[in-house]
């Protein structure tokens, strides 16, 4: 009787497995109504780029020559947006602890700019900075977002938005 119980259990045990194991090719219910049945939504349409205006250009070389370098912190303020101003009233920006990544402009040979994307309000530029022959300081490239604003009046004006470096993610060596 041992036998004949362990092999009832064995394919009951088999038939389970196959029907809970065994892919399914019956179709999927779907609901009707809710918020499964709706399509999904579309994602926003891409801006259509546009060439990188002349003020948005000024707007990142002024940045540049003022936050970065920490020289006439009055201007620079006029020029950043809420986000590179990190909640910093007028009065804290002006003593010069401000949140902007600092670069010793002085030993600059050029800031080379390449524009990643260029829309009508915002744009994204990379920002080269290479030191001069002998400099003691490494170059480094910075992400440098803009965006327009409404300005006084209404008229638009360029902002900066974000001055992030770009760094590479280093990998450890294993040691030997």
């Amino acid at each position: 009787m041992l036998p004949w119980l362990s092999g009832l259990i064995l394919a009951a045990g088999i038939i389970f497995a196959i029907v809970v194991f065994w892919p399914s090719h019956h179709a999927t219910i779907r609901p009707t109504s809710g918020p499964a049945a709706e399509p999904p939504a579309a994602s926003p349409a891409k801006p259509k780029s546009v060439p990188l205006s002349k003020a948005a250009t000024a707007v990142a070389r002024t940045f540049l020559r003022t936050a970065v370098a920490r020289v006439d912190l009055n201007k620079a303020w006029a020029i950043s947006g809420a986000n590179v101003r990190g909640g910093l009233t007028h009065a804290e920006w002006m003593t010069g602890n401000i949140p902007v990544i600092p670069y010793p402009i002085k030993l600059l040979a050029v800031a080379r700019f390449k524009i990643d994307y260029s829309y009508r309000d915002q744009a994204l530029i990379e920002v080269a900075l290479l030191p001069k022959d002998g400099a003691s300081i490494k170059p480094q490239t910075f992400f440098l977002g803009l965006k327009r604003v409404a300005g006084s009046g209404g008229k638009p004006r360029w902002v900066v938005d974000s001055w992030v470096p770009r760094a590479s993610t280093l990998v450890p060596q294993p040691a030997n």
